[in-house]
């Protein structure tokens, strides 16, 4: 069962993060793009002939563009591991008091994964970003199990999460890969008059190693710990908060 099933436009997708953090985020976006921005302006008036080497300037923006992306979102990650006391091992989560945000590390386990709409991996979230009449965002999750190198093992609630990820070119696909997938109706009926799409997708696997910051819960769990007699079984849980969403990093992705 899908935990997580939202559509939204990509100008949205990061509307759920605190203002501060935001804003410090945007600033490193763009200094990083207005850096580039003023070494190709000042190359092109030290050197006007440079001006015929435009694809390489276009390749040059374009990767500034991803840079800036970087940046932003390292600068973002930064941010929201402060509002939390440091990053935990997964042992010590099951005494933290319910409620406290956390930020822990360990390898994705699942027993139902998802599938992406383009690409066949099996996973815990999948994120669809295309281009229909305006850029839109598609994602959808599943709950999931955290397991660190010591057999420690916790479980996630995805409901609300958010999964931090690069920004990509998008790639053209025949418009029928889209629609054979079962898109939502509001993207069908924006996909169904074109003959290609631009997208990407990106599916989180099972196995994959990740950080995820998240306030602690307890589930009810039948190889869990028994605090109370009277009570069933319980497992460590992380899950998203009034604050804060669940917000997923694979740690491939992160800043050095």
């Amino acid at each position: 069962m899908l935990a997580v099933q939202r559509t939204h436009r990509l100008r949205a997708d990061l509307a759920w993060v605190p203002g501060p953090a935001r804003r410090a985020s945007r600033l490193a976006r763009g200094l990083v793009w207005a850096g580039t921005g003023a070494a190709i302006a000042g190359t092109v008036a030290l050197a006007p002939w440079t001006v015929v080497m435009w694809k390489a300037f276009l390749l040059g923006g374009a990767g500034a563009v991803a840079a800036g992306d970087g940046a932003g979102k390292a600068v973002l990650r930064r941010q929201l591991q402060r509002l939390s006391r440091g990053e935990l091992p997964l042992a010590e989560l099951d005494a933290r008091p319910e409620g406290e945000l956390v930020v822990v590390r360990g390898t994705i386990e699942v027993t139902t994964p998802l599938h992406g709409t383009l690409v066949e991996t099996p996973g815990v979230y999948r994120r669809l970003v295309l281009a229909a009449r305006g850029m839109w965002v598609h994602e959808a999750a599943v709950d999931f199990s955290l397991v660190d190198a010591r057999g420690v093992r916790i479980l996630v609630q995805a409901a609300g999460a958010r999964w931090l990820v690069p920004a990509r070119e998008l790639v053209e696909y025949p418009a029928r890969r889209f629609l054979q997938a079962g898109l939502p109706p509001m993207l069908a009926a924006r996909v169904a008059l074109r003959g290609a799409v631009e997208a990407y997708e990106r599916v989180l696997p099972v196995g994959a190693a990740v950080q995820l910051v998240g306030y602690k819960t307890a589930s009810p769990d039948a190889t869990g710990t028994v605090r109370d007699y009277r009570m069933p079984p319980e497992r460590a849980t992380l899950c998203s908060g009034p604050d804060l969403p669940l917000v997923i990093t694979a740690l491939s992705d992160l800043a050095p």
